[in-house]
């Protein structure tokens, strides 16, 4: 009896740790619904022990005051107790039953005790593949318990709900960059913010610079990917695992939503996902979850190459977190988000066709950003010559079928977007040759080259938009294999059209950069120079909006000119639609459209980009759509 008092010391929980009813109240603070209302109650009970359980793991991790080392052993010998029927704590007790109710496995429950473990040794992540492996301890066991809960715990389905809830994860490392920063803990991998030329310093900021919030936003679009490939988890489930599977995924995508919303700067807020957001996003997932599968990027067309995203953990290797068609999709909430203009036309087409052109814009967007990032200029050519590498990589890859049917995996890399472009290689005929061209076209942003003359300017304007017209061309289409030459010369004088409307449209945004793309003969032989006192004092007033005087009329002179010159592309260009099947030319009229009547406002007003971006409202670029549908120019 002597010896009671101390086994009970060695059995009692150690201080400091909150209630069970509040651990339990934290789920209504998550992205996603924990147990929805929607599920019996005997469900929704079971969800709630497996949620109290790892919440209190995440609570002896993060938050206990003292020893936590101690108190991780203190969880683990309570669990042993747990599944022996012996626990003290009454989230252990709960957990106890469940286990012996359902028979569920010890080792996720493990692995959940081992990730905050690696928590209190592990600070940094190198890769994007270190940081999954971590995931695969702290997040996917959850997953695959829930499936045990489901009577769905099979292989297959456990691989796809490790992405989701990898994803997961993912998202909540990013809401709570600061918080893990404040603990000294980072989680965006080490070899991503020397590429996007983030310090770690940042990272303790009340807003997240350019440089981070590129980041974020790339970070963002992988975890889009992941859930993207989590999703024909739903199709397997009966209807009420459906429900509650739906309500992970969506409150994921809500939560990426909102982090967009607020353009990527995690530092100022948390942005968490609304429980309306999450609603719709349930009842969108759960509609998919019911409608004909697509069975490929294209309906009823094969599904290419799924590379590895990387081996997550011992065990875990070979699992490819996404494929080529939840890559697609990844491409294609990136051109939604980032280009609403182009989205607006490329809507317009088929499947198939929609997600191979997202694929060539989300590249080009990735180019962009890099040459656009705050790295030093030999850091940010050295970025493009990985990815030069990287896609060389990809365009070598074979496209073969594997054994039995399924896809090949010639290739390995953690970009959803090369991904997709690999995909959309494989399927048609892209000049390679011009993504190789939009690479030439960063270097010589950064390089800060200058244009002479108007013909050296429409040389840059061909790699970075020309390229984009060629591209897409690729992907229409034409009617005539004869008239292939010329209807490429006319996709290539309508990029160039739409460069030169962004050229125009841009001005202010640019000479904030320190750029202006104005060749310097018009500049000079239209006195814009010699009134605003040379190349560097045009570009910051420009920046400033504080061009007046002799030198905005002359620049008003000179946009007005430029604009003519860019609606004689435009009118060269559109002889191309006459070479399309209906809907790509309807794609195309509707994109230029937009574009078209930005420009037609810079025309008839050419102050205004000295004032700021110009854009259309939604119900205009609506009504562009719409006319071009039936072969008009609106």
């Amino acid at each position: 009896m002597g010896a009671r008092p101390a086994l009970d010391d060695a059995l009692a929980a150690p201080a400091g740790i909150e209630s069970p009813q509040a651990l339990l109240a934290r789920a209504r603070a998550e992205n996603f619904t924990v147990a929805s209302r929607l599920l019996p109650g005997r469900l929704r009970g079971e969800l709630l022990a497996l949620y109290g359980f790892a919440r209190l793991v995440d609570e002896l991790g993060d938050a206990l005051p003292g020893e936590r080392m101690a108190a991780l052993d203190w969880l683990d010998a309570e669990l042993t107790r747990a599944f022996e029927g012996r626990a003290r704590h009454p989230l252990l007790v709960a957990l106890g039953d469940l286990q012996r109710a359902r028979a569920l496995p010890r080792r996720p429950f493990e692995r959940l005790i081992e990730a905050n473990r690696a928590d209190q040794q592990v600070s940094r992540y190198e890769t994007f593949s270190d940081l999954l492996a971590y995931c695969d301890l702290s997040a996917n066991p959850v997953g695959e318990l829930v499936l045990h809960l489901l009577d769905r715990a099979s292989p297959e389905l456990i691989d796809a709900s490790d992405r989701v809830c990898s994803a997961l994860q993912v998202i909540e490392h990013l809401q709570d960059l600061r918080e893990d920063y404040a603990r000294g803990r980072i989680y965006l991998p080490a070899q991503d913010m020397a590429r996007f030329g983030v310090e770690e310093r940042e990272l303790a900021g009340a807003h997240a610079g350019e440089a981070l919030r590129a980041l974020v936003a790339f970070q963002c679009d992988r975890a889009r990917a992941l859930l993207y490939g989590g999703e024909e988890l739903l199709r397997a489930l009966p209807p009420l695992g459906r429900i509650a599977v739906a309500g992970y995924i969506a409150g994921g995508h809500a939560a990426l939503d909102a982090i967009a919303a607020g353009r990527f700067d995690v530092l100022a807020a948390q942005r968490r996902a609304s429980a309306p957001a999450r609603a719709r996003w349930t009842a969108l997932l759960l509609t998919r979850s019911v409608l004909p599968r697509a069975g490929g990027a294209a309906r009823g067309q094969p599904t290419a190459a799924a590379p590895d995203l990387g081996a997550r953990a011992e065990g875990a290797a070979g699992r490819a977190p996404i494929d080529a068609e939840q890559a697609l999709r990844a491409c294609v909430a990136i051109t939604r988000r980032e280009a609403r203009n182009f989205y607006y036309g490329i809507r317009l087409l088929p499947e198939a066709k929609r997600g191979a052109l997202c694929a060539v814009y989300a590249y080009a967007r990735q180019l962009d950003d890099l040459g656009d990032s705050a790295l030093p200029d030999d850091r940010r050519l050295a970025a493009l010559a990985a990815l030069e590498r990287r896609l060389q990589a990809a365009l070598s890859a074979p496209d073969r079928e594997a054994p039995g049917g399924a896809p090949p995996c010639a290739w390995r890399d953690e970009d959803p977007v090369l991904i997709a472009l690999a995909h959309t290689c494989s399927r048609y005929p892209l000049p390679c040759e011009d993504l190789h061209a939009l690479i030439e076209g960063m270097r010589m942003d950064v390089r800060g080259e200058r244009y002479e003359t108007f013909d050296q300017l429409l040389r840059y304007c061909d790699r970075v938009a020309g390229t984009i017209g060629r591209l897409a061309l690729a992907i229409y289409g034409v009617r005539s294999k004869r008239a292939l030459a010329w209807a490429g010369r006319a996709a290539s004088d309508l990029g160039i059209a739409m460069q030169l409307t962004n050229i125009l449209r841009d001005l202010r945004e640019d000479g904030a950069r320190g750029r202006v793309y104005l060749p310097a003969d018009q500049l000079e032989r239209s006195g814009v120079l010699a009134a605003a006192g040379g190349r560097e004092a045009l570009a910051s007033a420009l920046a400033q909006g504080a061009l007046a005087g002799p030198a905005a009329e002359r620049m008003h002179a000179l946009i007005a000119e430029v604009a003519e010159q860019a609606e004689g592309w435009y009118e060269r260009g559109l002889s191309l639609t006459d070479q399309l099947d209906w809907r790509s030319r309807a794609c195309v009229l509707a994109m230029c459209g937009i574009y078209r009547a930005t420009l037609a406002r810079i025309r008839s007003n050419p102050e205004l980009p000295l004032r700021g971006r110009i854009s259309l409202s939604a119900p205009r670029k609506g009504a562009i759509a719409c006319a071009a549908l039936v072969g008009l120019e609106a």
